[in-house]
C-alpha cells in the first residue's frame, strides 16, 4: 500500500547561535490512515517454513557425503550451472532449490512451492574455499 511521504517543515532552527543551522526533520502526523491487520500471509508462511527445514536438513546431509560435495565443487568450479543444478536436484528435495555460487561460498535459496505469491524463503550460504 502506498502511504503518504513524511511531512517536512523548514527551515526549523537547531539552536541559538551566531549562525543558525537549518536541517530538515520529519513531521509524523497522528492521522495517517494503515491498512487492516490480515494474518493470512504470515500463517501460510509459517506453515510452509518448516517444510523448508525440512528440506534445507535433507541437503545439508547429502552435502555431507564427500562425493557428493566433491561433484558439486567440481561442477561449480568448471562453471557448469546445468551439472550443478542437476546435483542439487538429484537430492530429492519437495522445494524449489536456486543455487549460486562463488570460488569462496556456494548459496542456497528455498522456496516452497506455493499457488500465488510467494511466502517465504529460506537461504544457505555456505564457505567452500578461502
Amino acid at each position: 500500500m502506498n502511504y503518504p511521504a513524511p511531512v517536512y517543515y523548514y527551515p526549523f532552527p537547531m539552536g541559538v547561535m551566531e549562525t543558525p543551522l537549518y536541517g530538515y526533520y520529519p513531521l509524523y502526523a497522528d492521522w495517517r490512515d494503515f491498512p487492516p491487520i490480515n494474518t493470512a500471509t504470515l500463517n501460510q508462511s509459517v506453515a510452509a517454513y518448516p517444510k523448508l527445514m525440512k528440506d534445507a536438513s535433507m541437503l545439508l546431509s547429502k552435502l555431507h557425503d564427500p562425493h557428493t560435495a566433491q561433484q558439486l565443487m567440481s561442477a561449480a568450479q568448471s562453471g557448469n550451472h546445468q551439472e550443478v543444478d542437476r546435483i542439487v536436484a538429484s537430492f530429492g528435495c519437495n522445494c524449489s532449490i536456486a543455487t549460486t555460487f562463488s570460488p569462496s561460498s556456494v548459496k542456497f535459496t528455498l522456496n516452497p512451492h506455493t499457488a500465488g505469491i510467494p511466502c517465504c524463503e529460506l537461504s544457505m550460504s555456505l564457505k567452500w574455499g578461502k
